[in-house]
Formats: structure tokens, C-alpha cells, sequence
């Protein structure tokens, strides 16, 4: 264990979240040049009471129904309840502070409407649909990405969020630190969690689960190939895997090996970016056709890579090619939390090049993949909208 939890002490630093945001028709989005307002202190010192409560219910919300693995009690469901009465009664009074901390670039193009997620979140709740309901809360929570707790520091600007109680589980506890930006804490929880050997073999669905999503903060934060060699290498040393764990282990520590041995290199242009991410994607899915999860490194590569585009000043084509992509590759990373999901890309890309080629192959993958989730309650004035400006 010693080997294995070196690392996350060594991973420091926030990322953005995922979401995906359903919404009726919004302004014109911005172009990829814009900049995001810079909030002001007298804006937080204003916005802190009110933004304060607001992260009080989300904090109930989230332990009460994000965190959990079970059907809630009915104690958890009666605060669940009021949880989001509360929220959906602050959600309209929080929008422009949520919309001032706004970072992730996805999320520029994406319309902000807070209180029509909470009562998506409360229909599917009440529907007793859990899993949905947590997978929309999950979601919500990056409407905050430039509010949350940064890393180990659990103060923000405006908020502050609960501690977890003690009963959680590690991996409930690593759920709730990764939804309320405190990285670090949760990888260390996923390493507790992980710390159990006989886990691999009692609950593989739930380790592999931990495992790859302490691997995709570690690839997200740090980007090092080293590292992700040293932390794949110690869960093998490890042993007592069964014959396809093993075989996906050391598909891993084999794409890491390689990885460590690719020239350096920051500065390159989007389209060649776009192109190496595009490679790194095609070799995941040649890995995963062998074996189930094999090429998971490449596509947290991929998505880093795609993501270094988003955050640069590319034109709205290359975006456009570039939030496509990353559609594509997150529809195979449900349940890995530290990028957004699918939607959310396909959305970005038709409005950031509306009326084109790209995007209309961004509403084709935008209408296979809702068409394919059975458990969604679709926005449909937001699906329609979108639609039109795909063509």
C-alpha cells in the first residue's frame, strides 16, 4: 500500500468537472475568443450568503443522494426533498455569481438554467429513478467549477461545502471530495478504498470503478506518464488479480512504458494536437476490441489532449472537430468523473459552429446517444433548438 499511495500526494492542483446542461433556448454562444467576467471581491462579499446556503443544501443534496450507492432511507429521502425545495428556490438568485466563475471551456457554450436541472433531478427522484437522479446531480455540480473547494484548500471563494460523515464509505467519500473539487482527498480515498486486496475480488465492478477513476485524476492533474507507470506497476506488484484484471493491468503498464518514452513536447498547434489525440483513440479502441478496458490509458490521454485544444485559442472548426471527438471518446467513460458527459461536447460543438458539417455529425452522435438512454428525461425545446442549428 505504501507504494501505491505515494502518489496522490503528489497530485495537487483543481480540474473541471463534468456536466452536461439541458436548457431552453439561450443567447447567441460566444465565440472562442471571448473572455469570462473576472469576479470581483465586493461581487464574493455580496454573493457569499446567499451562495453560502446554496452549497449548504448541494452538500446535503450530494451526501444524501450523490454519495450513495443504495436506495436512500426514508430519513435521506425526506432531506433529500427539502434539499432541493431549497435549491430550486436559490437556484435563480446563484446563476450570475455561477456564471462569473465559469472556466471550462465547454461550458462557454452551454446556457446556465439551474432550476430547470434541480427539477429534472426531482422528477427522476420521484420517479424513484436514483441512478438518474445522481447522474443529473453529478452534472450540476460543475456549474460551480470555479466555485468549489480548490484542492486541498477547503475554502473557495464564496463557498464552503459539509464534511463527509464518518459512515460514508471510502468510495462514497472519494465520489463526494471528486463532485466538490477536493482532488487530492479523493484520490486518497480511492487509495483507502483500494487498499483492500481482497476488494479485486469481491466487488470487481466497484474496484475497477475506484481504480480508474484515481488513474483519471492522476492523468488529468499531472499528465505524467512516470507517475501513471509507478501507480499501474504497484497495483500489479500487488498479484491475486484474476487472468482479465492482470491482462488489463498490464495492457496499462505496457501504454504507460510507451508513453514515457514520447518525446516532450507543449507547444504544438491545434491540428496536430487533434491529430495525435485522434491516433491515441484509434489505438484505445484496437486495445479495448482485445480486452474489455484495455485502452483506458489512451482515452484518458485523449481526452487530456482534446482538452488542452478546448482551453486554447483554436478557430471554431478545430473546436468544433475537437469537442466531437471528445463526445465520442466520453460516451465510453461513463462513470469516470473527471471529464464531462457527452452531451455536453456535442452541444458545444453545433453551437460553437453552427449550420456546418461538423456539427451536423455532432447532432447525429447527440440524437444516437439520447436515443440510446433509456432513463433520460429529455429538455425537449433544447434538443429541438439544437437540431435547427445543425442543419
Amino acid at each position: 500500500m505504501q507504494k501505491a499511495l505515494f502518489t496522490w500526494s503528489l497530485i495537487a492542483t483543481c480540474l473541471t468537472s463534468s456536466v452536461v446542461v439541458a436548457a431552453p433556448p439561450p443567447p447567441a454562444p460566444q465565440t472562442s475568443g471571448a473572455s469570462t467576467p473576472t469576479p470581483t471581491p465586493s461581487a464574493d462579499q455580496s454573493a457569499r450568503p446567499t451562495m453560502q446556503k446554496f452549497a449548504e443544501n448541494l452538500s446535503l443534496l450530494l451526501l444524501n443522494l450523490g454519495a450513495l450507492e443504495t436506495a436512500p432511507t426514508v430519513q435521506q429521502s425526506s432531506i433529500v426533498i427539502q434539499s432541493l425545495k431549497e435549491l430550486k428556490g436559490l437556484a435563480h438568485n446563484v446563476e450570475p455569481t455561477l456564471e462569473l466563475y465559469t472556466v471550462d471551456p465547454v461550458m462557454r457554450y452551454l446556457s446556465l438554467d439551474l432550476p430547470k436541472q434541480f427539477s429534472r433531478i426531482e422528477a427522476a427522484y420521484t420517479a424513484q429513478n436514483y441512478g438518474y437522479a445522481r447522474f443529473l446531480l453529478r452534472q450540476t455540480t460543475s456549474y460551480c467549477v470555479g466555485c468549489h473547494a480548490s484542492s486541498s484548500i477547503k475554502k473557495s471563494a464564496v463557498m464552503q461545502f459539509a464534511e463527509p460523515s464518518p459512515q460514508l464509505s471510502e468510495l462514497e467519500k472519494a465520489e463526494y471530495f471528486s463532485a466538490t473539487r477536493r482532488h487530492d482527498e479523493a484520490m486518497l480515498a480511492y487509495e483507502k478504498f483500494l487498499a483492500d486486496r481482497l476488494m479485486k475480488h469481491t466487488d470487481p465492478d466497484r474496484w475497477l470503478k475506484a481504480l480508474q477513476n484515481l488513474l483519471a485524476l492522476t492523468i488529468r492533474l499531472r499528465g505524467d506518464a512516470s507517475i501513471t507507470l509507478e501507480m499501474i506497476s504497484a497495483r500489479l506488484d500487488e498479484g491475486g488479480y484474476s487472468p482479465e484484471q492482470e491482462a488489463m493491468l498490464m495492457a496499462w503498464r505496457s501504454s504507460a512504458k510507451s508513453w514515457s518514452t514520447e518525446p516532450l513536447g507543449k507547444n504544438y498547434q491545434a491540428h496536430i494536437l487533434l491529430e495525435k489525440a485522434q491516433q491515441l483513440a484509434a489505438k484505445a479502441e484496437g486495445l479495448n476490441k482485445k480486452g474489455q478496458g484495455r485502452g483506458f490509458i489512451e482515452q484518458m490521454r485523449t481526452m487530456s489532449l482534446l482538452n488542452q485544444i478546448s482551453m486554447g485559442d483554436a478557430g471554431p472548426e478545430v473546436k468544433a472537430k475537437t469537442f466531437l471527438a471528445t463526445g465520442k471518446t466520453s460516451e465510453q467513460l461513463q462513470g469516470i468523473f473527471v471529464w464531462m458527459h457527452p452531451e455536453a461536447y456535442y452541444e458545444a460543438c453545433i453551437r460553437i459552429k453552427p449550420h456546418s458539417v461538423t456539427a451536423k455529425a455532432c447532432w447525429a452522435q447527440l440524437d444516437s446517444y439520447q436515443k440510446g438512454r433509456k432513463d433520460a428525461l429529455l429538455d425537449k425545446q433544447a434538443f429541438s433548438q439544437l437540431s435547427e442549428l445543425s442543419r
